[in-house]
């Protein structure tokens, strides 16, 4: 069965530190965050869009606005749980989760998975 996929993407800047890592990255550092945002659904709706994209834009810059230029370190819930690209993927997922929950926003679209790049050969993808 054939299905559509809509992908949206933003950057941040933040910093972080992975406290107990047995490396460098124990340490306080930065990245140029890169965000995807993949929507997917059966069909489009009468305009021939599975979802716009400036909607799905304007979500995701919602979310990562929050992180930008920040210690992720100091945000709720990166001050109990590890800031590692696999949890910041798991938060900006369940973020446009209830953005979309709340605001129907994403009509006839699923958000399917959030991936984040911590460099240009590092991701982490969640899924739901």
């Amino acid at each position: 069965m054939a299905r559509y996929s809509v992908i949206v993407k933003k950057t941040f800047s933040a910093a972080h530190s992975l406290e107990g890592h047995p490396g460098r990255c124990s340490r306080l550092h930065g990245h140029t965050w890169e965000v995807e945002a993949r929507f997917t659904g059966d069909e489009t709706d009468r305009s021939g869009m599975l979802l716009d994209f400036d909607t799905a834009g304007g979500a995701l810059e919602e979310v990562v606005s929050a992180l930008d230029h920040r210690c992720l370190n100091e945000l709720v819930p990166f001050d109990s749980v590890p800031p590692t690209a696999e949890n910041v993927a798991r938060v900006v997922f369940e973020r446009l989760k209830e953005i979309s929950l709340s605001a129907g926003d994403f009509g006839v679209a699923t958000l399917e998975s959030v991936t984040v790049w911590e460099s240009r050969d590092s991701a982490a993808v969640y899924s739901a």
